[in-house]
């Protein structure tokens, strides 16, 4: 594990970078990409090994359920069999955790050396000293989810630490239960540092983090007493370029015991273009000037234009190898920007469709906008006129209807009268009526 300082790059030049540079899929370190299914014989998944405890991960047409939604106290993983060759890569990991509401569990996303058998099913509390970077996501701290990133060098013995928690490095909140789709983690790895993103948003980021190659990738899971079910669909794995950093798969990242015997300095009076770049290829020099009286017999002078004839097919073979490499490097380099190129000016194409269809659509929105105030002008007219001539015919009616104000007012004071001269009546009769003595 190593940890470097890097230059920060402006936004500029990295936005042009990730648009320019050409993305390589890396087939042996990726599964889940394509429309086919997961795995051919739903038994195993091509240069992936899966391991778990009591029982290996179920293998479905699309995902791989690390741990089942019941019993609980599982625990799956699933390990590259091939190691990384590249420096910078990306990896896209595509996941889904579902359980229920107190459910709990954990799942870990390695890049370690030798993962499968140092790591094997462990998580980030139960693993022991390894040599790599985990990313773990569970919820930490009884929080809704969170996603943190541990390193080690093969020294710090997790299991046996008394705060796991305070080694993490980086981390970030997430609530990544019971989505109900899948969420992706990408992590992507440069000379500018480690970055790691979660559905599109960074999470966190280190420019003074340097991992080697030469390590496998692997994910591991593992469920609470009330259990969480994790189930991966996708791990993508891609680069930018196309030939490994290193070919020698049984000597990454070492150096030979005896690799002083195979470098030798310089003799005292050699010229370096005897030096060839293998041992098959023997050296040659050219041959020594001597003057013209030297050669005294016509044999002498023909070894000597024979000499110096070899001496100068051997440097013209040289120098025709290293045009042929030079120019087999040349197209190599030309049909990569010639494909970086072409993704460039499909993006572009895409960005024009894209303005294409924008335009078509505000016309569309504008159209309808104005189809829309004509339509409410037409309903607010309509509804005036109708109002108009309902008050109007109202009016005519009311206009229409004979007078009863004078007959009501009548009726009214007759009524009054006769209630008053019936009191009066009344009143005068009980007056004039015999009087009664007890």
């Amino acid at each position: 594990m190593v940890f470097c300082k890097a230059p920060l790059s402006s936004l500029a030049s990295a936005i042009f970078f990730a648009y320019a540079q050409a993305l390589y899929l890396q087939n042996d370190l990726s599964f889940g990409h394509t429309n086919d299914k997961i795995s051919p014989n739903l038994r195993a998944i091509p240069n992936w090994h899966l391991i778990g405890k009591p029982d290996p991960p179920e293998i479905l047409s699309n995902k791989i359920v690390l741990t089942p939604p019941a019993p609980g106290n599982q625990r799956g993983a699933i390990w590259s069999e091939k190691v990384l060759e590249f420096s910078s890569w990306t990896a896209d990991i595509d996941f889904r955790a579902t359980g229920p509401e107190r459910g709990g569990g954990n799942l870990n996303i390695w890049y370690a050396k030798n993962g499968q058998n140092e790591v094997g099913t462990s998580s980030i509390y139960t693993v022991g000293k390894f040599d790599g970077l985990a990313l773990t996501v569970d919820q930490y701290a009884g929080s809704g989810g969170f996603i943190r990133g541990f390193l080690n060098d093969g020294t710090t013995d997790y299991k046996s630490h008394h705060s796991v928690d305070s080694l993490a490095f980086g981390h970030c909140e997430y609530s990544y239960r019971n989505l109900g789709r899948p969420s992706r983690i990408a992590v992507r790895h440069s000379d500018e540092g480690l970055r790691v993103q979660v559905d599109g948003v960074l999470c966190f980021e280190s420019n003074r983090i340097k991992l080697p190659v030469g390590y496998n990738y692997g994910i591991t899971a593992a469920s609470a007493e009330t259990p969480d079910s994790f189930e991966m669909f996708k791990f993508v794995t891609t680069t930018e370029t196309h030939t490994p950093d290193y070919k020698d798969q049984t000597n990454l990242g070492q150096i030979p015991e005896n690799a002083d015997q195979h470098i030798k300095p310089l003799q005292e009076g050699q010229d370096q273009g005897q030096m060839q770049q293998g041992g098959d290829i023997p050296a040659f020099s050219d041959p020594p000037e001597e003057p013209a009286t030297k050669f005294h017999s016509s044999a002498e002078q023909f070894a000597d234009l024979h000499n110096r004839l070899q001496s100068m097919m051997k440097s013209i073979n040289a120098i025709s190898r290293d045009q042929s490499l030079n120019s087999q490097n040349a197209l190599s380099k030309y049909d990569e920007l010639n494909q970086r190129v072409s993704r460039i000016e499909a993006a572009l194409d895409k960005l024009r469709n894209m303005g294409d269809k924008l335009d078509s659509i505000q016309s569309d929105v504008r159209q309808t906008k104005s189809d829309l105030h004509n339509a409410l002008d037409r309903h607010v007219a309509g509804l005036r006129g109708e109002v108009r001539n309902t008050h109007s015919v109202l009016a005519g009616t009311l206009e229409g209807m004979p007078n009863h104000t004078g007959r009501f007012l009548w009726i009214v004071l007759g009524s009054q009268a006769l209630v008053v001269g019936a009191y009066l009546a009344y009143k005068r009769r009980k007056a004039n009526s015999p009087k009664k003595y007890l």
